[in-house]
């Protein structure tokens, strides 16, 4: 799922990502804890493609430093704390509909 793409007015890709946590957790007939769930936090024109953990989203938005994301600036806080909030608020959501 995507919270932010890239376009004319926005230079932040930021998106729910799979991983091989995701296999192995469907390959066992398992949800994947919601401790492996990756959050990938990409800015225009930067090199790094940097993935979070959502221990990581949370002490972040905890915080409040977002520091650690590559290109972060204080312009994109308001977009990338929408992002990181959304998310979690996901993650939380799918936990109770799959109990």
């Amino acid at each position: 799922m995507a919270y932010s793409r890239f376009s004319r007015d926005c230079d932040w890709y930021v998106f729910w990502q799979s991983s091989q946590a995701d296999m192995d957790a469907r390959a066992a007939g398992k949800p994947k804890p919601k401790s492996e769930e990756l959050l990938a936090i990409w800015r225009a024109r930067q090199k790094e493609t940097p993935s979070f953990r959502s221990t990581e989203v949370r002490e972040m938005l905890a915080s409040g430093d977002f520091s650690r994301i590559p290109g972060f600036d204080e312009s994109s806080r308001t977009l990338l704390h929408a992002c990181m909030t959304a998310f979690i608020y996901d993650i939380d959501r799918d936990d109770e509909v799959a109990a």
